[in-house]
C-alpha cells in the first residue's frame, strides 16, 4: 500500500513539504512523490509562516512613518520568501490568456519562459496594487490583515486544483491534483478562516472570499475553454488571492 494511504495528511513533515515548495523557508531536501499531495492541506498554514516573515520588518517599525514603502518592503520580501514562483505563474497566465490563443497555442506561450508584453503588463499591475494595498493597511496599522493576505492566497490555489484537477495536464500541479479532495479543502478552510478571525476582520474577510470567487470563476472558466490546467494556474490565483484580500480589507 502506498505511504500516503498508510498516513494521515497532519503527518509534520506534509507541513514541511509545502513550507519548502512554497517558500524559501522549508528545509531543502528530495520529497517522495507520495508527498505532494497530503501537502496540499498545510499550503495555509506556510502562507502564514510566509506573510508572518514578510510583515516583520514592518511590525518592528522600520519605516514607520512612511506607509508605502512598508508596502514595498512587504512586497519585495514576499517575492523573495517564495522565489518569485508565483509572480512567474501569474506572468504566464497573463500573456497566454491576453494572446487571446486556443488550444496548444496557448500551452506553447504559457510554456515560454520569455516574457511578453501582456505578462509584463499582468505582473506590473498586480505588484503595484499588492505595493499600495499593503502600504495603505500597513498605514492603519494593520499588519495582521496584510499577513493573511498570504494565507487566502494558498487557499484561493487549493480551490482552483480542486476544481480543475480533472484537467490537470503533466507537471508538478498533477502530484498535487490527488490531494485536492474535500477532506483536505476542509481542512485548509478551516486554517484559513480561523487565521482569518484572529488577524483581520469578519467583513474583510467575507469581502475577500467573495473576491475570490472572482478569481476562481475566471481561471476555471480558462481552464475549460483551454482543456487544461498546471502550476501556473495555482501560482496566478496565489497572487491575485493576495490582492484580493488586500483590497478587500480596504473596501
Amino acid at each position: 500500500m502506498p505511504r500516503d494511504k498508510l498516513e494521515h495528511p497532519g503527518h509534520p513533515r506534509h507541513f514541511l513539504t509545502a513550507l519548502a515548495f512554497l517558500t524559501r523557508l522549508g528545509p531543502s531536501r528530495v520529497v517522495p512523490v507520495e508527498d505532494f499531495a497530503p501537502a496540499l492541506a498545510w499550503f495555509p498554514l506556510a502562507g502564514f509562516a510566509a506573510g508572518g516573515l514578510a510583515v516583520l520588518p514592518a511590525w518592528l517599525g522600520l519605516f514607520s512613518g512612511y506607509p508605502l514603502l512598508q508596502g514595498w518592503l512587504v512586497t519585495g520580501l514576499g517575492l523573495w520568501i517564495t522565489r518569485g514562483l508565483h509572480a512567474d505563474g501569474l506572468a504566464d497566465i497573463s500573456d497566454a490568456w491576453g494572446s487571446s490563443a486556443r488550444g496548444e497555442r496557448f500551452w506553447a506561450i504559457l510554456k515560454d519562459s520569455r516574457a511578453g508584453p501582456f505578462g509584463v503588463l499582468g505582473l506590473v499591475t498586480a505588484v503595484t496594487g499588492q505595493i499600495l494595498a499593503y502600504g495603505y493597511l500597513a498605514g492603519q496599522q494593520r499588519l495582521g490583515a496584510v499577513c493573511w493576505c498570504f494565507v487566502l492566497g494558498r487557499m484561493v490555489s487549493l480551490a482552483v486544483i480542486g476544481l480543475c484537477r480533472g484537467r490537470v495536464r503533466p507537471g508538478l500541479a498533477s502530484l498535487f491534483a490527488p490531494g485536492a479532495e474535500p477532506a483536505t479543502l476542509a481542512l485548509a478552510l478551516i486554517q484559513t478562516v480561523l487565521l482569518g478571525l484572529a488577524l483581520t476582520s469578519l467583513r474583510s474577510m467575507l469581502l475577500a472570499f467573495a473576491a475570490s470567487g472572482v478569481i476562481l470563476a475566471f481561471l476555471t472558466g480558462l481552464s475549460k475553454r483551454q482543456q487544461g490546467m498546471n502550476g501556473d494556474f495555482m501560482g496566478a490565483a496565489i497572487v491575485l488571492g493576495e490582492l484580493a484580500a488586500a483590497l478587500a480589507a480596504l473596501a
